[in-house]
């Protein structure tokens, strides 16, 4: 039969938690199945349950498989745990789905000799399975009766908390029968039995209410702990919005990165284009250096020409210089030899002259034009000075 249990903080009044079954799944995972009631228009966060023993907890946090859990009015919810260790020392589970909603479950076999916190009592695990006939008509009558009243839940735990105790109770008794009946001879040690099972009775009433002020203090503690995981409840909320502004700013920084490595490869193909153009430009210019490799070679070989006319040209104008001062020294001895020609010219002119006036008869120079004594010298006289004038212009 499905177990109606009570949300165990006081801030979520009206909500209560029906427990079909926890079990384990696997080997390796715990399993949550149950239906929640008055939790209408209520968000769940990542369902946690945590396993108590005596001295020690451990907290699971639920796997994503289901996520979200969020959870209707009367519909089946479920969550499951990773739970691999299983060492049988838990005793009971709190199960958490908001800062303010927390039921305690039982874990599967707690009843059966695990030890138990001091105050914590005891709660019958889930009996049935789904698809049985007691399950299906016991969700039935859940769904009629729609969510169970915390005062019922109350009263229910309370008289099963009874119920074990009587139980309890009922086997000492029949031990203490069976004692009697062996012993029936012995009334006195008998007697002295039943007293001192009567004041065994009464030190465990006094255990039982130590151990229900144990209790009292264990819930208040819990109650502690229950703040500061509703405060870790919100610090976690805060971390998510942080985390969320954190994807946001990731998000934006990826889509900055894929503009840059846009750009980066728009750049890159400019510069291959530039590297192309660079080659091309390197093998345009190896073929101008080439060009002009011949061409200076072709200039050193003028240049040697040039270098050979100019030697060439330095020994002709050499030879010229020297043909032109023989020249002028040749020149000035023709000037010279002129000279003494027109010199020998002039004075044999004379002489002839003389010589003719001497050998002409007198009556030829009665007779004659006196002029014409004097016309040979004259014309020699002449054509020296003429002479001497080109001569002096050469």
């Amino acid at each position: 039969m499905a177990e109606a249990v009570e949300s165990a903080t006081t801030e979520a009044r009206g909500v209560a938690f029906e427990l079909d079954r926890i079990e384990m799944a696997d080997d390796d995972r715990l399993e949550v199945n149950g239906r929640w009631f008055g939790v209408r228009g209520r968000r769940f966060i990542r369902p946690s349950l945590t396993l108590l023993a005596d001295e020690e907890q451990r907290r699971l946090l639920a796997d994503l498989d289901h996520k979200p859990w969020a959870a209707e009015d009367g519909q089946p919810w479920q969550a499951t745990f990773p739970y691999a260790e299983q060492d049988g020392e838990w005793v009971e589970a709190e199960l958490n789905v908001a800062p303010d909603i927390t039921v305690t479950l039982p874990l599967p076999g707690a009843s059966r000799g695990r030890r138990r916190r001091p105050g914590a009592a005891s709660r019958p695990a889930a009996a049935s399975r789904p698809g049985t006939a007691a399950s299906e008509s016991t969700r039935t009558e859940s769904r009629r009766s729609h969510a169970p009243s915390a005062e019922l839940v109350k009263a229910r735990r309370e008289l099963q908390r009874l119920q074990r105790e009587v139980h309890r109770r009922d086997g000492e008794i029949a031990e203490l029968s069976t004692e009697l009946e062996k012993r029936g001879a012995k009334l006195e040690e008998i007697s002295g039995a039943r007293d001192a099972a009567r004041e065994a009775g009464q030190a465990a009433a006094e255990e039982r209410e130590r151990l229900t002020r144990a209790r009292g203090e264990a819930l208040a503690s819990r109650d502690q702990v229950a703040a500061e995981r509703d405060a870790a409840a919100k610090a976690s909320e805060e971390a998510l919005r942080l985390r969320d502004a954190a994807l946001a700013a990731r998000d934006e920084a990826l889509a900055e990165r894929r503009a840059a490595v846009q750009e980066r490869e728009e750049v890159a193909a400019r510069l291959a284009g530039a590297l192309s153009a660079q080659e091309a430009a390197l093998a345009q210019r190896d073929e101008v250096i080439a060009e002009r490799d011949e061409i200076i070679a072709e200039r050193d070989e003028l240049l040697g020409q040039r270098d050979d006319a100019l030697r060439a040209r330095h020994g002709v104008v050499t030879a010229r210089e020297r043909v032109v001062a023989e020249r002028d020294a040749l020149q000035a001895t023709i000037e010279q030899l002129r000279s003494e020609r027109d010199e020998v010219l002039a004075s044999r002119g004379a002489a002839l002259v003389m010589r003719n006036a001497a050998n002409a008869p007198p009556a030829y120079r009665r007779e004659g034009n006196r002029w014409l004594h004097f016309l040979p010298a004259l014309v020699v006289l002449v054509i020296a000075l003429v002479a001497a004038l080109a001569l002096h212009i050469i």
